[in-house]
Order: C-alpha cells, then sequence, then structure tokens
C-alpha cells in the first residue's frame, strides 16, 4: 500500500512535503485534513501523531510527523542519494544546517502569523513586522554564496522554505527588500509544485488579510 499523507493547505510545512512528492513523482495518498475542525484532535488521529499536527505521514504503520524528518525519509526510503538530498557528508551537512535553521525560522513566522491565524489578534503590530523582516534577514545570509540556500543546485532545504515565504509574500510581505531571496523566490519558479503551492499560498494570504486591518 502507497504511504499516506496527511496534510493541510494552510500549512507551510505540510505543503513542503507536498512540493517535495511533485518533484519525484512519488507514489502518496494525499489527505487534506481541516485542522480548524479539529480533525487532527480525532482518536484515529491522535494515535497516529499524539502532537496533532500536519504533516504526518503513515507507513503502513509507520508514524512519522515533523516534516523536516518527513522530507528526507521520504528520499532516502525511495531515492537514496538523491541529489536533493545527496549522501556526501559535506553536502548532507549543509542542508541539515539550513533545516535546523528552518525549524526557528519557521516558529519566528508562525508565533507571527498564528495570532492573527487562531483569532488572537486583528492588528499586525510594528513588533510582529520587525520580528518577521528581522527573520528574513537572518535567511538571507545562507543565500550570500550561492542561489540556493544548501548551494548551486535546489536541495530539500529549499523545498522546506519555499512555502513559508511564498505564504509571507502572499499575506504582504515586499521580498524585493531581500534582493538574494527575491532572486531565490524566481528561480524557485522551475519546481514543479511550484504553481500549485503559489495558489495554496494565496489562500492563506487572502485569510489571513481578511483578519487584519493591515498586512505585513
Amino acid at each position: 500500500m502507497p504511504i499516506t499523507l496527511y496534510y493541510s493547505p494552510m500549512s507551510p510545512p505540510a505543503r513542503a512535503v507536498i512540493l517535495l512528492i511533485k518533484e519525484l513523482g512519488l507514489n502518496v495518498e494525499i489527505k487534506a485534513i481541516d485542522v480548524r475542525a479539529g480533525e487532527t484532535r480525532t482518536e484515529e488521529f491522535l494515535r497516529m501523531n499524539p502532537e496533532h499536527t500536519v504533516p504526518t505521514i503513515d507507513d503502513n504503520g509507520f508514524y512519522l510527523w515533523e516534516s523536516r524528518a518527513i522530507l528526507t525519509y521520504l528520499i532516502e526510503k525511495f531515492h537514496p542519494g538523491h541529489e536533493l538530498y545527496p549522501n556526501i557528508p559535506k553536502e548532507k551537512a549543509l542542508i541539515n544546517r539550513v533545516l535546523h535553521h528552518d525549524l526557528s525560522f519557521y516558529a519566528k513566522i508562525s508565533a507571527v502569523l498564528g495570532q492573527v491565524f487562531r483569532g488572537l489578534t486583528s492588528v499586525v503590530t510594528d513588533e510582529m513586522k520587525n520580528s518577521v523582516v528581522s527573520a528574513l534577514g537572518d535567511l538571507e545570509l545562507f543565500l550570500i554564496r550561492n542561489d540556493w540556500f544548501a548551494g548551486e543546485k535546489v536541495t530539500v532545504a529549499d523545498l522546506s522554505l519555499l512555502p513559508t515565504i511564498a505564504t509571507l509574500v502572499h499575506s504582504g510581505i515586499d521580498l524585493s527588500r531581500f534582493p538574494r531571496l527575491f532572486a531565490w523566490y524566481d528561480n524557485c519558479k522551475a519546481l514543479k509544485g511550484y504553481q500549485d503551492d503559489q495558489v495554496a499560498a494565496q489562500q492563506f494570504g487572502n485569510f489571513f488579510k481578511s483578519m487584519v486591518k493591515e498586512g505585513l
């Protein structure tokens, strides 16, 4: 039986896994989950993932969540040594460095967007905006010497970051303030799942803007 992926189009980490599935043409059953309706808190879902998060995969009884772990697992299971996550220690180390940074980057972005998404505020404060700008500025440092986040080729590091950045763009951030990031974002148009991810990011952005008086 194929692997089942539980995801939500409103979740950038879940969309990162979709990008990988499309890039590699993997045979994965995709099930959309409505997080806001409580579908990650059912007894059935909690048996798979007690942290009730998406993405989550079910590989015939092997349950795994956390998008970066899923990304690397899928490559090593179906395409070990693929250039998206090569079996070369130094190259893999550079990719892992970005993936680890992405954990803190996404946490900072989620802390801002999540307040609006959960209905806790309808005002994007200067502090919230500055937090996003600072996080993007730190992220751009990875692109000083190369066009992609972990070298001169696209890797899972780029797939992991794209949905979050696309979500920010469609929520109102002006990415042209970050020239290297802006160029990288344009390069991502070559990815097989880019256009579909843009649609999902636009959906999130429209929802975000409908909840606040002023966007990012």
